[in-house]
């Protein structure tokens, strides 16, 4: 009795191009992505002493040292167009929250004249963006 030779050929799955494809979008997102947030420049905020997880805002609003608000570096925008955003977004129906980066050299009149603002438009939470101090941190 004769028996076949029956080998069986394995197959190899070559992985350097997909090795290659990983390493092109790892490069990729460390040079396009932003690690940091929509700071402006010369923007020196606020220091608080307990840390809390970030949490993304439906609108950023700046409210810069000349006490002017922002929502880009480019122009102020006036409290009432800020209101007028709030509402033509649905934030306020939607009870999202706004973010408001505040200079720390800025005036407390416009910090409230902003929260009477926002609380007119429905509003419910604004979130002041903070930088943590440490104890080495005058």
């Amino acid at each position: 009795m004769q028996l076949k030779n029956t080998r069986r050929e394995m197959k190899s799955i070559d992985l350097l191009p997909l090795i290659n494809v990983v390493f092109l979008l790892i490069l990729f997102v460390l040079i396009a992505g932003r690690p940091s947030t929509n700071h402006p420049s010369g923007l020196e905020v606020a220091r608080s002493t307990v840390q809390s997880e970030h949490e993304g805002a439906a609108l950023s609003i700046w409210l810069k040292q000349d006490d002017g608000f922002y929502l880009s570096d480019i122009k102020p925008v006036t409290l009432s167009e800020v209101s007028d955003l709030v509402v033509e977004k649905g934030i306020a129906a939607q009870g999202l929250p706004l973010e408001l980066i505040a200079d720390r050299r800025a005036t407390a009149k416009q910090l409230l004249a902003f929260r009477r603002a926002m609380a007119a438009a429905g509003v419910g939470e604004i979130r002041l963006k903070t930088e943590l101090k440490s104890d080495a941190t005058p």
